[in-house]
């Protein structure tokens, strides 16, 4: 039997719960379809070793004062947060293999010449981040080459363009070669800069971690003014909007009638989804700030790009989460399960030099999130040359009765689950303000 409701909201991650739950609040009918056999897209929360506290396999940084959409969900719903630790040696594992520490919030240990030249790009994106138009990006300079091309057209020499490898893989989940200039100029912008966003200081995204039937067509009939959602067990739902939440990669996974305009069509053919998995490993004790160490790590070599502390002192939970990103995520993405945490367990131990504390781990959580098949990659899609400048205004343009949002889409905090809230509330506006007919 058909159920008629106001608004369908496709994709159950954040952006669409918080379309579902604007659209309640507004007084329309509304039901939110998701594939999962659980919502929340790409925050994923079970619970730790031994029973003890939560462990996040998606998304879980925030702050608490320019990200301040998501920071009300988190207080709306009694979430703990965690400051992020930032006490201690951080660790950088280098393009020749060394390792060395350095403190937080300085230039890691690279030779002079070299970290003056990484500076200088860094810099340099720095301010060219901030002459980007948010809600028009335009450059056709920029958007003609890749990040890693502009990098060395700016004087980039080998640890400069190892530093940008290290910001898109821990960004993004990709390579600098796989984005446009433009592109990473607009993202990191929409995070308030290159240094704001990477930052796990107080207005850094990553200040604040959070403790916590598929649609296979979509019809409209201008004639009927109404929309038809029909999912792949038969269901139908008739609806007069459609708010859809999932990632542009995915859209081919719908049956648009008629079909989406060409430019919406070509730059979803044409966004790339990076290649993110993180591995969750679990202590008794947090052994590596006896040690001395905050927890962070950044490695050129792989296979972690990053290792951070995830503990949870208040509930004797203590963990370091390992992310695998970019090319070094997808070859350690090939290999089998235990060498995969073999490899893992050995880069900790090696960037804390205990190797035999390392080991010595009570339970590992893993999480791929490009062989997932309702992500199919993570945190948004990213945009190569030649393809904001000329198709961003398709990102979110209405289809008629049907509207875009998640967070790839949103002007502000792109990426994370801030732009996804802010998204979410876009759609919901663009409802309420469409004509009824």
């Amino acid at each position: 039997m058909d159920t008629t409701v106001d608004v369908v909201v496709v994709g159950g991650g954040l952006s669409g719960l918080q379309a579902g739950y604007d659209c309640q609040n507004a007084g329309l009918s509304t039901l939110v379809l998701e594939a999962r056999d659980r919502v929340g897209g790409k925050t994923w929360s079970l619970p730790g070793a031994k029973g003890k506290g939560m462990i996040e396999l998606g998304a879980a940084w925030i702050n608490d004062t320019i990200q301040s959409h998501i920071y009300a969900v988190a207080r709306k719903l009694k979430l703990d947060l965690i400051q992020q630790l930032t006490a201690g040696d951080c660790v950088v594992h280098d393009l020749d293999g060394s390792i060395s520490k350095f403190v937080y919030g300085e230039v890691p240990g690279h030779e002079a010449s070299e970290a003056e030249n990484m500076v200088q790009v860094r810099s340099l994106l720095e301010k060219l981040c901030h002459q980007v138009d948010l809600h028009n990006p335009q450059n056709a300079d920029w958007d003609s080459v890749t990040l890693e091309d502009f990098v060395r057209q700016n004087g980039g020499g080998a640890t400069a363009l190892a530093t940008a490898r290290l910001w898109t893989r821990g960004l993004l989940g990709v390579e600098p070669r796989e984005m446009s200039a433009l592109y990473f100029l607009d993202y990191i912008k929409s995070g308030g800069g290159l240094m704001l966003t990477r930052s796990d200081m107080k207005h850094g995204g990553q200040f604040l971690r959070v403790r916590q039937a598929p649609s296979a067509k979509i019809e409209q009939d201008s004639h009927l003014n109404q929309a038809t959602v029909t999912t792949k067990d038969g269901r139908r739902i008739r609806c007069k909007r459609v708010i859809v939440s999932v990632p542009t990669p995915l859209y081919k996974e719908i049956a648009f009638s008629p079909p989406l305009p060409a430019d919406k069509l070509k730059l979803a053919s044409s966004t790339t989804l990076g290649w993110v998995a993180k591995s969750v490993v679990c202590y008794d004790t947090p052994w590596w700030r006896t040690a001395g160490y905050s927890g962070l790590v950044q490695s050129f070599e792989g296979p972690v790009t990053i290792v951070r502390d995830t503990s949870s002192d208040m509930d004797g939970h203590f963990s370091l989460t390992c992310f695998s990103q970019g090319d070094t995520g997808r070859a350690w993405g090939q290999l089998p399960a235990q060498e995969r945490r073999d490899q893992v367990i050995a880069h900790i131990g090696r960037a804390f030099a205990d190797p035999s504390a390392a080991a010595a781990h009570i339970g590992m959580f893993e999480q791929r999130w490009a062989p997932e098949k309702r992500s199919q990659g993570c945190p948004c899609p990213v945009m190569g040359p030649a393809l904001l400048g000329d198709l961003g205004h398709a990102l979110r343009a209405p289809f008629d009765k049907i509207h875009f949002v998640g967070t790839e889409t949103a002007y502000e905090w792109k990426g994370y689950m801030e732009g996804a809230v802010r998204s979410g509330k876009r759609g919901v506006e663009e409802v309420i303000k469409a004509p009824s007919s």
